[in-house]
């Protein structure tokens, strides 16, 4: 009886096991699992586990590191950096949940010396890549640690932006040269804000620089490399060290000439291994042959005409013995011809027309360029040649809203080649004055013991440059602008020589302080007045930047209709 009431009972629990079956999968999502938010949280040290932070009196060959979850290490030649620094590279692996840190047998350390270990970015979980940072290790091989910290920041000494990719040193040996030739007592990186702190140093006084360590070796050894520095020596003792701020830019390298190519007849060109060389002088041994140079970005090109087997060419401190070749297959192959037009239609009145030519002007005869307007010949027109050669500049009080003819007759103006022009026609068409805009700048809170050079950038032509100093403001006024933007440019022109300088550490040279106004577009038949001011570097210590908050930028204060 009870075996037949126990296999009645089976096919009735199957079947309410069956139906919860269903009522579960019915209730169930019928949608994609999500997984849950994404993991942001980065690994957490097991400090029980791990090798015990801050001891003293110890020389560890090995440190072991265990986290919360799987993790993996990155870029660790990079991210981790020791100091004191160390003479072997240490070996730095990751296994599972644990990271061990391995000195190299031939290391020997400092007798008496604090050191951290900086992981930087180097540890991460495995599975999202959550950065563990900062993460830092601090032994003593002495009886104990070294307490003192020093902040600070570094930006670019002409945007103001924030400095990512330097690395920060400091020297107790304080001859200027150690720089070049040892590795740091101390050093870190800069963090995504621009900002650096050195933690568990010794008291004692120290050389800072930053560096754009190129070779990563830890030493300023390249002229390549951008530096920034302290000027005074930094004290660090019981009282704290105020925070510094250091300003970055990369040094202008003494001119070398990388490579020149005069295989081609009638040009020589240099190519140089940075800056344009905009500085430098060059002279022919031959005072009949004649030449023209050209200077472009980091090129400088050399154009001449001879039937001279060979000449010496002098670029600066250097010569250079050129020998011509393929003169008859050049003159066949070559032709003179128009190569740009600056502007010819609908340019304000203020300015020249620029025509230039795929060859350097020989023979030019001014009278052999005429322009006409509706009555017609015009007098009082000027014409130049560029300082290359290869351009002619047109200048005359165009009137606004006015229509000019500019001719050149074929057969008129020959090349330094021999070769003579095709001829040129081109219709001008000056802006009316309601289609130009005015302009009024004032720049405050100049330093009058200063000199300063102010230019005004149309994008990146100049509309002027001047030299200003004695005052503490000064004004700027422009009329029959084309409405475009227009920026300011300010240089505290230490040196006196009209171009903005980056910091000469062997020098002991600081960068002059730059100052960058970006305007806003003015508007068609407006007058616009804009301000600037320099107190800002004085209140922030940094340099004004367009567009960052706190700081001036240009922008149109008051317009007016004219």
């Amino acid at each position: 009886m009870s075996t037949m009431n126990a296999c009645n009972r089976q096919p009735l629990f199957f079947l309410l096991f069956s139906l919860l079956v269903m009522l579960v999968l019915s209730c169930a999502s019928t949608g994609t699992p999500t997984g849950g938010p994404r993991d942001t949280r980065p690994p957490v040290l097991d400090t029980i586990r791990s090798s015990r932070n801050k001891q003293v009196n110890v020389r560890p060959e090995l440190l072991v590191f265990y986290f919360d979850e799987f993790v993996e290490v990155k870029d660790a030649i990079k991210q981790v950096l020791v100091s004191p620094p160390l003479t072997y590279i240490p070996k730095v692996v990751h296994r599972g949940k644990r990271v061990t840190f391995q000195f190299d047998e031939k290391e020997v350390l400092k007798d008496n010396a604090t050191y951290t270990i900086n992981f930087g970015d180097a540890i991460v979980d495995y599975h999202e890549g959550n950065v563990l940072s900062p993460f830092s290790y601090v032994f003593g091989t002495g009886s104990f640690l070294d307490s003192l910290n020093l902040e600070g920041n570094v930006m670019d000494a002409r945007t103001g932006e924030a400095e990512k990719e330097m690395i920060v040193l400091l020297y107790d040996n304080l001859e200027d040269s150690i720089v070049r030739k040892e590795k740091p007592l101390y050093f870190t990186r800069l963090n995504k804000d621009g900002q650096f702190l050195f933690q568990n140093i010794k008291s004692d006084t120290f050389r800072l620089l930053a560096i754009k360590d190129e070779n990563l070796n830890y030493r300023y050894d390249l002229e390549t490399e951008k530096i920034a520095f302290s000027d005074s020596l930094v004290i660090l003792g019981r009282a704290s060290e105020p925070s510094k701020t250091l300003f970055a830019s990369l040094p202008d390298p003494r001119l070398k000439v990388l490579a020149w190519n005069a295989k081609s007849y009638g040009k020589v060109n240099f190519l140089y291994n940075a800056r344009p060389p905009d500085t430098l002088d060059v002279r022919i041994s031959d005072p009949n042959i004649p030449f023209a140079v050209e200077k472009v970005q980091d090129s400088l090109n050399v154009y001449y005409d001879t039937a001279a087997d060979s000449f010496h060419l002098f670029v600066g401190l250097d010569t250079f013995k050129v020998k011509p070749k393929g003169k008859a297959d050049f003159l066949k192959k070559s032709r003179f011809a128009l190569k740009y037009t600056s502007q010819v239609s609908n340019f304000p009145a203020r300015d020249s027309v620029e025509i230039g030519f795929s060859q350097p002007l020989g023979r030019f005869d001014q009278s052999e360029v005429s322009v006409t307007d509706s009555i017609g010949l015009l007098e009082g027109v000027k014409i130049r040649l560029s300082e290359d050669k290869k351009a002619v500049i047109v200048s005359y009080p165009w009137q606004p809203g006015g229509r000019y003819r500019l001719k050149m007759p074929a057969q008129r103006i020959q090349s330094m080649y021999g070769m003579w022009n095709d001829s040129i026609s081109l219709d001008l068409s000056i802006l009316p004055v309601e289609k130009t805009s005015g302009l009024k700048i004032i720049i405050e809170d100049l330093d009058s013991t200063a000199q300063y050079v102010v230019r005004v950038l149309r994008e990146q032509m100049r509309l002027s440059q001047q030299s200003v100093n004695g005052v503490t403001s000064y004004s700027l006024s422009y009329s029959g602008l084309a409405p475009d933007k227009y920026n300011v440019e300010i240089i505290r022109d230490t040196n006196g020589n009209g171009r903005w300088d980056p910091a000469n550490y062997w020098k002991k040279s600081q960068a002059e302080p730059y100052f960058l106004f970006k305007g806003d577009k003015l508007r068609e038949n407006w007058d616009s007045e804009m301000k600037v001011s320099l107190s800002a570097r004085k209140e922030s210590g940094v340099e004004p930047k367009a567009g960052q908050a706190g700081l001036p930028f240009s922008n149109p204060l008051q317009q007016k209709k004219k």
